[in-house]
């Protein structure tokens, strides 16, 4: 459990406004700072920073919260990793209540990530360095300008050249004082037969890898041509195309894409992603203007990675290389997607075709303008299975009807009922049968599927937290329109113009409001009377529901009031909206005495009959004279 205390502390150390501008630039907007939405595409800036109250709100997409918060969704973290780093960053300690054990574990740990991240960034600037100057690293600057890699591309990616010597990085990282033990953590050196250390990387193209927090933690390294002077088994003859860093405490591959680092900006402003196999086809995207584009490390694409691309964005396409290897990818990479709750297209390439090669071809329907159509009418990944599977069957009755069943589970996970229907009769079509005898085949599945989960242990927990996950948005529905709409302009008033808290009328109004909304009007008054400021991230918090949540934020954006204009009408509006719910108050009271009333004549009891009849008509006349006196 963490202590709230500290949180609010982090909280209150940081400037929001410098650390939303390291991501962004921000200009001076009255009393906030503006920016476009680093969440979401827009050309024109609706991105609110508020450094009196310490929140940012979107008006485009509704994104709002603290500087945690804001850390949490740029750099796709959880809440725990954004105190640590913010904390950090503001020097304050967080309590460990852990075993001291445990304590000094992790600190060994991080001791040892930071200097095995040391050891990567001086490689990385050394492998960057040797491109432009080393000797037969024209081969590999001419690998980059056979392709069309542009120095521009090169640079925003790090590419660079390990040379070709067995101790090149050997030799530059004992000048910087870096321990050999941990370069061969790291996965940088190769123990030697003899003792000592030679370079795991030599005479490659080197991809250095990043992971979401920007630091260099590994990288590929791509073969390159071998000239006869170079020394014997330098690069052995049976080497692969590419070498890897192996799995390091820094760096597992199943759990990062490579090109996140650069990708994750345009990924969270178009809330999609494009994956592809790999580096060069990563690089070549990027430079013809996809810049959302990343690619899984040398391995199948696994539910951790489609994790990791879900925090940055809401739908990936898939274009995999023309092959049926490709094919492969793209049926397996479905299960994944549907997990990790991505929406997945897939873009269809001709055979033996790859992105990179696809880009770089000239003919007329290909290279830009064919990539851009073949992204645009991606299908969906149902209808691309659908279609697939029938490519690949047989006209004879029994490999129809397997393909069906094959295609039962990835039809049932479909949750939108139309669109379901619409694969039902797709894939009837493609495989020349009845719509009927689908269905059937995902009923089946979907009866063997509650028949496991009923022996699941888990299956009565997963039903009750869907349950609980279920419900309507608004907490109110039941509120009458009338009640809804003064309590919506009593709140408005209170936030745009807080000193109004202040006033007598609000702790009327607090008595006559919602349950769920009082938390929240009572901590904003008692905020502005202590403080004069509102803290709006902790008053979000108590907001019922993510659509008021949104409501309020909006209206927590401050507002310049230079003539005192907007305090007038607010002041105003709060005192309408207290007498308007005051006579509501009055009308449901006389209804429900009516109602008595005529309870207790049906019972036979005229003197409860008369008596609450009375107490209605002295209600009837007392809401009259308020709207008499506008009261």
């Amino acid at each position: 459990m963490i202590d709230r205390s500290v949180v609010d502390q982090v909280r209150q150390r940081t400037d929001l406004v410098e650390l939303v501008g390291q991501y962004m630039p921000l200009r001076r907007a009255g009393m906030n700072w503006i920016a476009r939405c680093p969440f979401h595409e827009e050309r024109t800036p609706s991105f609110n920073v508020s450094a009196e109250r310490g929140f940012y709100f979107c008006f485009g997409c509704k994104a709002s919260g603290d500087a945690l918060r804001f850390y949490e969704q740029i750099e796709g973290v959880n809440f725990v990793e954004a105190l640590r780093a913010l904390a950090e960053k503001a020097g304050v300690e967080l309590p460990e209540t852990r075993d001291p054990e445990r304590i000094a574990e992790d600190r060994r740990q991080r001791d040892v990530c930071e200097r095995l991240v040391s050891a990567c960034e001086f490689a990385a600037a050394y492998f960057e360095r040797c491109l432009l100057d080393a000797p037969y690293s024209e081969l590999a600057r001419g690998a980059l300008s056979e392709r069309g890699i542009n120095d521009e591309i090169a640079t925003r990616f790090r590419l660079g050249y390990a040379p070709a010597r067995w101790d090149g990085l050997t030799e530059h990282l004992k000048a910087q004082r870096v321990s050999p033990a941990d370069a061969e953590l790291a996965g940088l050196f190769m123990p030697g037969r003899n003792g000592g250390w030679y370079d795991r990387f030599r005479h490659r193209l080197m991809f250095p890898v990043v992971d979401r927090a920007g630091r260099v933690v590994a990288f590929s390294g791509r073969v390159l041509p071998v000239t006869e002077d170079m020394p014997e088994g330098l690069v052995p003859e049976d080497a692969g195309k590419y070498i890897n860093s192996p799995e390091t405490p820094l760096y597992k591959k199943s759990e990062l894409l490579y090109g996140l680092g650069v990708a994750r900006t345009s990924m969270r402003q178009k809330a999609e992603a494009i994956l592809v196999e790999g580096n060069f086809d990563v690089v070549q995207m990027h430079q013809h203007g996809f810049t959302e584009t990343v690619a899984p490390l040398g391995t199948s694409f696994t539910e951790a990675q489609a994790k990791l691309l879900r925090r940055f964005a809401e739908s990936v396409v898939l274009v995999f290389d023309g092959d049926e290897a490709g094919r492969k990818a793209a049926r397996a990479s479905h299960s994944v997607c549907a997990k990790a709750g991505l929406v997945a297209r897939v873009g269809v390439l001709p055979p033996k075709t790859d992105p990179d090669g696809y880009l770089r071809n000239t003919e007329e329907g290909k290279g830009l303008p064919g990539m851009t159509a073949v992204l645009a009418s991606a299908p969906s990944v149902v209808e691309w299975l659908i279609k697939d599977v029938a490519l690949h069957t047989g006209d004879n009755a029994p490999e129809r009807v397997a393909a069906a069943r094959a295609l039962a589970p990835v039809i049932a996970d479909v949750r939108d009922g139309i669109e379901r229907e619409v694969y039902v009769r797709l894939a009837a079509k493609a495989l020349y049968l009845e719509e009927h005898l689908v269905v059937r085949a995902i009923r089946e599945y979907q009866a063997q599927a509650a028949q496991a989960a009923k022996a699941s242990p888990f299956a009565a927990g997963e039903v009750r937290l869907r349950a609980g996950l279920t419900g309507p948005d608004d907490a109110n529905e039941d509120v009458p329109l009338m009640t809804r709409r003064a309590i919506a302009s009593g709140l408005e008033s209170l936030l745009l113009c807080p000193e109004l808290l202040e006033r007598p009328e609000v702790e009327e109004f607090c008595a006559m409001i919602d349950d769920g909304l009082k938390p929240f009007v009572q901590s904003a008054r008692e905020q502005w009377v202590t403080q004069q400021r509102l803290d709006a991230p902790s008053l979000l918090e108590l907001c019922p529901n993510d659509r008021t949540r949104h409501w309020m934020a909006q209206r927590l954006v401050p507002n310049t009031d230079e003539d005192g204009s907007l305090k007038e009408k607010c002041r105003t509006s709060i005192v309408d909206a207290v007498a308007t719910l005051g006579r509501l108050r009055v009308r449901d009271a006389a209804r429900v005495l009516k109602q008595q009333s005529a309870r207790a004549g049906m019972q036979g009891d005229p003197k409860g009959e008369e008596q609450t009849l009375n107490e209605q008509l002295n209600m009837k006349r007392d809401l009259v004279r308020k709207r008499r006196d506008g009261t």
